[in-house]
């Protein structure tokens, strides 16, 4: 392939005569960015040289027929559909941002709602059946500390720290769970172990006090995720509702 130079400084390099863009390495540093890998001279490198390697091995599979399969046309059907949403979505969220007044809207609407809330602190060690729970659940009534059945015992990511899940607030708990830990005495285990979707979990309370509201500064960020969030959700379901489905 002829490049003019304006052309020529767009390409990373060509594979056997076809032109690799800069712009994939472009765009796969911005995707890295966006998982917060930072930029730097090294990691382009590394992705050209991925980049590179990937349109050789391409080119080889077009050479094999392997893009003329059911299997590719269903993937890349699917990469195409995926790419278009997420691309939809993103423009929809672009000409509807969140704006300060919306913010400011929900963090006062939570500060009514979280002024003298109740906060828990509580551990869990979590469970894939009934029987391991049972078996746990006697450990602790023989007398095992309950950071050492979790860590030996439980499913859960929380066992590296005894099962300790940090303060929550009742709505940030599973309700079958919730229910239990209102209830419960500090510094006391449920009788019995609690069954959820999720498996079955011993909890203990550790300690409650009254939730303190977080500055507005501190909580801006998150609200605007959590509102970008909601947008997000009303215009799929919106388009979902528009959408005529058979079949």
């Amino acid at each position: 392939l002829a490049f003019g130079q304006s052309q020529a400084q767009t390409v990373l390099a060509t594979v056997n005569g076809v032109a690799v863009p800069s712009t994939l390495l472009d765009l796969v540093v911005q995707n890295n960015a966006n998982q917060d890998v930072k930029d730097s001279p090294e990691l382009r490198l590394v992705i050209r040289n991925e980049l590179i390697l990937r349109e050789a091995l391409s080119q080889e599979a077009a050479k094999m027929g392997l893009d003329q399969g059911e299997d590719f046309k269903t993937q890349l059907f699917l990469l195409r559909q995926n790419y278009l949403a997420e691309l939809l979505i993103a423009d929809h969220l672009k000409k509807n941002p969140v704006n300060e007044e919306e913010i400011r809207k929900e963090y006062d609407r939570q500060v009514r709602e979280l002024t003298g809330a109740q906060q828990y602190r509580i551990s869990d060690i979590a469970l894939s059946n009934e029987a391991d729970a049972k078996i746990a659940l006697a450990r602790l009534k023989k007398g095992d500390r309950f950071e050492l059945v979790a860590r030996e015992m439980s499913v859960d990511g929380s066992k590296d720290k005894g099962g300790d899940l940090g303060w929550l607030l009742p709505d940030q708990i599973v309700p079958l769970i919730s229910n239990v830990v209102v209830n419960l005495p500090k510094g006391t285990t449920a009788a019995a172990p609690i069954q959820t979707s999720t498996g079955w979990h011993l909890i203990r309370l550790d300690d409650k006090r009254i939730f303190s509201v977080p500055r507005y500064e501190e909580s801006k960020e998150s609200i605007r995720q959590g509102l970008l969030q909601q947008k997000r959700q009303r215009f799929i379901n919106q388009l979902q509702s528009q959408a005529k489905i058979a079949g």
